[in-house]
């Protein structure tokens, strides 16, 4: 009898193990097996994106058993959306649009926490405070940008007042500052640190940041709150939808590596190694590249709430109908990136 009824109890667990099915924490084999097809990234060359590099030049998506191939494109989101690319590293916003118009294309990372984008205006411009920017030509990026929509919803919430833009990209941005030809930019890094770094014929410096948390316009002793506030999050990674569903093992062997990047970048951000990389794909004065690289606080940890606050901007502009909420976000990174 003994005999009996140990062969039936181990039986019994034997066919529990077959029903009961895998465990509510562990993924099914599919979607951690690597597909063995490469991953293609869109990409626009920036500092922003150095994580992507050093994964890449230091051998993290290689050892993980990913080919990474990133080609550069002014049109990464498109490119992503059409199928053509896999990954795309681009502000939110420009993202978060076509989410909300229904294409096929989610939000499955961040890539850096905070935006470093701040006020650039002339050493003795008269600003004193964010109202006096009142119908002043300012450059930005677009009407899109992160840093230009939070500037412009502070100054039209708390001081009543607009600037006008000029879409300008950051390099000539900077050249229309040293023309006259607008009052100051919105420019993020390395070109910030580039612009901190000009001098004029005194050799004084010909650029200072404003209303960034970081200075006194006014003089009264007090830093001046960041006009874009505290801790704004930047840019996002983002994939095809069905690149998602038919090779989920392949992108998040990819985040993996990314995160990597980011806890080496972070130990030592100027490192020599790191620079040189940095280098490589941006073609930006070496000392801006070092000056700026400590403010890209890279993450993989999506700020959900603060890229939502986004999509209401967005509608509050007209540029989408409806705020997404959680459907920017990719459900299979959900317990992952956010």
């Amino acid at each position: 009898m003994k005999k009996i009824l140990c062969v039936f109890l181990s039986f019994a667990a034997f066919s529990t193990s077959i029903w009961a099915g895998p465990k509510k924490d562990e993924a099914p084999a599919a979607q951690s097996a690597l597909s063995g097809k490469k991953v293609i990234v869109a990409d626009a060359n920036s500092t922003h994106h150095l994580n992507l590099y050093v994964a890449y030049e230091k051998g993290f998506f290689a050892k993980r058993g990913l080919e990474v191939e990133i080609q550069q494109t002014s049109s990464g989101v498109a490119a992503v959306v059409g199928g053509e690319a896999n990954i795309v590293f681009n502000c939110p916003t420009g993202v978060i649009t076509p989410i909300a118009k229904g294409q096929n294309i989610s939000i499955i990372a961040q890539v850096k926490i905070p935006c470093t984008s701040v006020l650039v205006v002339p050493a003795d411009a008269p600003y004193r405070t964010p109202a006096d920017l009142s119908g002043q030509q300012i450059a930005g990026l677009s009407t899109t940008c992160c840093a230009v929509i939070l500037i412009r919803d502070a100054l039209r919430s708390q001081y009543n007042t607009d600037f006008e833009l000029v879409t300008l990209a950051p390099g000539a941005a900077i050249a229309a500052l040293d023309a006259g030809q607008v009052k100051g930019a919105i420019l993020e890094e390395p070109f910030v640190a580039l612009a901190l770094l000009a001098r004029d014929a005194a050799g004084k410096p010909k650029y200072k940041t404003l209303f960034n948390g970081a200075s006194d316009a006014d003089g009264d002793g007090n830093i001046d709150p960041n006009l874009a506030g505290e801790n704004p999050p930047c840019r996002t990674i983002n994939a095809n939808k069905d690149f998602l569903a038919t090779r989920l093992g392949d992108a998040k062997a990819f985040i993996e590596a990314i995160a990597e990047a980011d806890k080496l970048i972070l130990e030592n951000p100027v490192a020599s190694d790191i620079v040189d990389i940095a280098a490589k794909y941006v073609s930006v004065d070496r000392q801006a590249i070092i000056n700026s690289n400590p403010k890209l606080g890279f993450t993989t940890q999506l700020a959900t709430e603060q890229l939502k606050g986004y999509a209401d901007a967005l509608v509050r502009q007209g540029t989408i109908e409806k705020n997404p909420g959680d459907a920017l976000f990719a459900p299979e990174f959900k317990g992952i990136t956010w």
